[in-house]
């Protein structure tokens, strides 16, 4: 069986904080349990800017992280789910094997979002190097994903922008070395995205561990 597990992750907090959670091109099947209270699951949805979560002292997060484009059916997911309580390693196997019921991921759609994500110009080129008109490539990648092309390209183009900002010595000349028409476009994106300019997310990416797997 294909696994459509990217990633397992967790996190316990020690004191009241908040994360950073940029947009990763990801839905994660989160486990949440607040001390005094009923844990709970739920899945994220694919973000399209950062998003700030507050976290209390004593949470505990352990998620679950699909594979780009990959298709849930959630209401059965969650009810499968309910009542889990995902602490030792046989407990998050078997919450893999009921995410691998519960999810479809087609390698068409993975060659597609590779492509996407591979440095091409433009979408149009995306489609030329799959072998499809545009217009295929947008009712394909938005009927399996609920995402456009454009979604796609614009966020592996940020991403990969963000992991190497701190390298960039002119801002004008990285802007253009990773796709972007100028710094000013660069700098709408990273806004858009990040919800910070490229110099002030450079230092908050140095502050924390803000790229984790993901698309891109």
């Amino acid at each position: 069986m294909h696994n459509n597990v990217l990633d397992i992750w967790d996190a316990t907090t020690d004191n009241d904080d908040q994360a950073i959670v940029i947009p990763d091109g990801c839905c994660d099947l989160i486990f949440k349990f607040r001390p005094g209270q009923e844990p709970v699951w739920f899945l994220s949805h694919l973000a399209e800017t950062t998003q700030t979560v507050p976290m209390f002292k004593g949470d505990f997060f352990k998620g679950y992280r699909l594979r780009p484009g990959t298709s849930v059916d959630m209401e059965k997911l969650l009810r499968a789910v309910a009542g889990q309580f995902p602490i030792n390693r046989d407990n998050s196997d078997n919450i893999v094997d009921l995410i691998n019921d519960y999810t479809i991921h087609r390698m068409q759609t993975e060659d597609a979002l590779l492509c996407l994500a591979s440095g091409v110009g433009t979408v149009g080129q995306a489609a030329t190097n799959l072998g499809v008109s545009s217009r295929t490539l947008q009712r394909y990648i938005v009927r399996e994903t609920g995402k456009s092309p454009v979604f796609w390209h614009r966020l592996a183009r940020v991403r990969r922008a963000g992991r190497d900002i701190e390298q960039a010595n002119s801002l004008a000349e990285f802007a253009f070395d990773h796709g972007f028409s100028d710094q000013a476009h660069m700098n709408r994106e990273f806004k858009q995205w990040f919800s910070l300019s490229p110099r002030n997310f450079a230092k908050v990416s140095r502050q924390q561990n803000v790229f984790q797997s993901g698309y891109g």
